[in-house]
């Protein structure tokens, strides 16, 4: 009898070793569409991508399992290696910068190259990029609290509690032309995730680290005489970010939206006392609408999530606007804060995005990623759409 029991808590605790490792694939698989808007800008090769991670960063480590007089025990951090993953993770990290790159709209086209770029000689005569990146890869590693136990001792015997995982991604780039370098930089993350898996959560730091690095090399090669249209936002601060906290999530939409259709916001903001009487997404969206938008312009209203809780049934919705309108409601995860991808999402409505079912793309319909690009559909629909007369139906 004893021996069963133990082999039967051998084999739960086997299950305390996590699952098999993760698939190590480029978060962006959409097709690229031909009318991107790419079409005359620069071509990207992508140079060396060099592992400057200390040897020991590329082993996991997890807590030994204990025998205790109460069962089997597990308990502490794991810290996550690349044998987490079911391929070589800097052949990964480099698939997946390609493909957001290629994805960005910011390049014709991103291919790698096999020379030196710093070498002017190096240089292929004839078809050479207009640009070349090389970057080496700092950190790519995430901790995650994690307690398990198997005891007789215990309803249901098993107790397996995971704390948020924490990652952090790190990398160096140089961009180069023919004559010299042209910018360097580094683009780190650092993200407790919501994610259960610690290798999913350091996937989804890695896919938010290269759409940050997109971002920046959009704005360091956007040519200086293309203005973006300004929009002016008249932004409802009902989750009390204050007006700096206002500007900085207008600044980073503005970021999203200047790359992805050349529209810049310009925030105004003012407090807003959320209706005692609007417990609802519909209701909020309607008392948002009793506030006049400036000139050619629209609104946009904050209020915190917890508003907009049903006593049933917790909302999974975000935001509402109308589409094609000047009015939008964007809901906040608590007081102080706001989401970027939330305040993105529901404005592209307003120039006539659409739910997609792409899980990456800032208008999926399910929140599952920190999304900062749209997926080809509705880049086309806002670039169409970019110069609406919002003072007209």
């Amino acid at each position: 009898m004893r021996a069963r029991a133990a082999l039967a808590l051998a084999a739960l605790a086997a299950c305390a070793t996590g699952p098999g490792p993760a698939s190590i694939e480029p978060h962006l698989t959409w097709t690229i569409a031909s009318d991107d808007g790419s079409a005359g800008r620069p071509r990207l090769g992508l140079g060396a991508l060099t592992d400057a991670r200390p040897a020991s960063a590329r082993v996991g480590r997890r807590p030994a399992l204990e025998l205790t007089w109460t069962g089997v025990v597990r308990e502490g951090t794991l810290r996550s290696g690349d044998d987490a993953f079911d391929g070589p993770v800097l052949e990964a990290v480099r698939a997946d910068l390609i493909a957001t790159l290629e994805r960005s709209g910011t390049f014709a086209s991103v291919a790698s190259v096999g020379f030196d770029p710093s070498d002017p000689r190096a240089w292929p005569e004839t078809g050479a990029p207009d640009y070349v990146l090389v970057a080496l890869l700092e950190e790519f590693s995430g901790s995650q609290w994690h307690s398990f136990l198997v005891t007789p001792f215990r309803v249901g015997f098993v107790r397996d509690v995971r704390g948020a995982p924490k990652t952090r991604v790190s990398a160096s780039f140089e961009l180069w032309t023919r004559t010299g370098r042209a910018w360097q930089g580094r683009v780190s993350t650092r993200r407790e995730s919501t994610q259960e898996d610690l290798a999913d959560a350091l996937l989804e730091a890695l896919a938010l680290n290269d759409e940050r690095l997109a971002a920046r090399l959009d704005v360091e090669l956007r040519p200086r005489e293309r203005s973006p249209r300004l929009l002016e936002v008249r932004v409802l601060d009902g989750c009390g970010l204050g007006a700096d906290g206002v500007r900085r999530l207008a600044a980073k939409t503005s970021e999203i939206f200047t790359r992805e259709f050349d529209l810049a916001l310009v925030a105004r903001p003012e407090p807003w006392s959320v209706p005692g009487d609007a417990s609802d997404l519909d209701a909020l969206l309607e008392a948002a609408q009793g506030v006049a938008p400036p000139d050619g312009g629209v609104v946009l209203a904050l209020a915190p999530a917890s508003h907009a809780r049903d006593a049933s049934l917790v909302t999974q919705r975000t935001g509402l606007a109308v589409p094609l309108g000047t009015h939008a409601v964007a809901l906040c995860p608590s007081m102080g804060e706001a989401s970027v991808l939330t305040a993105a999402h529901e404005l592209a409505h307003l120039f006539g995005a659409v739910h997609v079912e792409e899980p990456a793309s800032i208008m999926s319909e399910t929140v599952e990623f920190d999304a900062r690009f749209f997926d080809p559909e509705n880049r086309r629909i806002l670039r169409k759409s970019r110069d609406r007369d919002f003072r007209r139906p």
